[in-house]
């Protein structure tokens, strides 16, 4: 067998893997890996890819709920910061700012937040990272003695609803974290833990 038809081989199984990976990330709701997703939006020729396979696997929202897209101005989220007072994530029009959907049941989330604190002390003067607690406020303030961050916590009106979900978690899981531009629009959605060398690589494009 010659080497052309190896080379031909090695590439047909190669696109019937990756078809694979893109056709059981559909099938079961658990959305595209972003490792890989992550790996091919280092470059233009290959972001598009990676875009559309997120959102040819993100799950459907439930029928009548509207849910924002990559693109979209952020929903108009009713929170409360920890003193009860109305609060908006349009508070810092100069900044990007990182919402980070938690809760504090949710071990990834605890696991992720000294990430997210250290990224915020690097980059306060561009970006804003902001913790919405899926919690009631009694819960949110005990986690928060025993681990303080020092960007703003703020919760959810009514925690009882999924207040991720307008702003594109049809996947119903935590942790969520959505980059909002200076305009305020959605740039982009991640669900699961994240590190500050994620951060680092998700804001980088944008700064």
């Amino acid at each position: 067998m010659s080497w052309r038809h190896t080379a031909a081989i090695g590439v047909l199984a190669l696109a019937a893997g990756v078809a694979g990976l893109v056709a059981g990330s559909i099938v079961t709701g658990r959305g595209a890996p972003r490792g890989l997703t992550d790996l091919l939006s280092r470059t233009a020729a290959t972001r598009w890819l990676a875009d559309a396979w997120i959102e040819a696997a993100r799950p459907a929202g439930p029928p009548g709920v509207p849910v924002a897209a990559k693109g979209d101005p952020a929903p108009d989220l009713p929170l409360l910061d920890r003193t009860g007072h109305s609060a908006s994530l349009a508070q810092w029009p100069d900044r990007l700012v990182v919402v980070n959907f938690w809760a504090t049941w949710c071990a990834p989330c605890r696991k992720e937040m000294p990430e997210l604190d250290r990224f915020q002390q690097k980059h306060a003067d561009a970006v804003q990272v902001v913790g919405v607690a899926i919690d009631g406020p009694g819960e949110v303030e005990a986690f928060l003695r025993d681990t303080p961050v020092g960007y703003p916590i703020l919760l959810a009106t009514s925690p009882s609803l999924n207040p991720s979900l307008p702003f594109g978690n049809t996947y119903g899981a935590l942790p969520f974290s959505v980059l909002l531009g200076r305009d305020g629009r959605i740039l982009d959605t991640r669900l699961g833990e994240v590190s500050e060398a994620v951060l680092e690589g998700w804001v980088a494009p944008h700064r």
